[in-house]
């Protein structure tokens, strides 16, 4: 790049000038590609957090259910049933094996 003096002469840009912009300019971008990438990362985090945000509350919902009076034996047989694999004696269960 040449500048005009006044006196007519052209005198060249330090190459040193031009250098540290072109490292100022690298750094920005290099800066502004590992911003994208954090977040990037930090929106699928987000995401992940939002759906087990969910699935808690979801969970909460039904436990605040079942502590009402009415709900409690509902809530103890269900648990009965599904984490401890117990039935009423005189009930027959059927489990379906699909076929491959």
């Amino acid at each position: 790049m040449l500048l005009k003096r006044k006196s007519g002469r052209s005198v060249k840009l330090p190459f040193i000038f031009a250098f540290a912009g072109f490292l100022a300019l690298a750094y920005a971008v290099v800066n502004l590609v590992a911003m994208q990438v954090e977040i990037s990362q930090k929106s699928a985090e987000f995401e992940e957090l939002s759906d087990k945000l969910y699935a808690l509350r979801t969970q909460n919902e039904l436990l605040e259910r079942y502590t009402s009076e009415e709900y409690k034996l509902g809530y103890v047989e269900e648990m009965a049933r599904e984490e401890l694999d117990y039935s009423y004696s005189d009930e027959k269960i059927y489990y379906f094996i699909p076929s491959n």
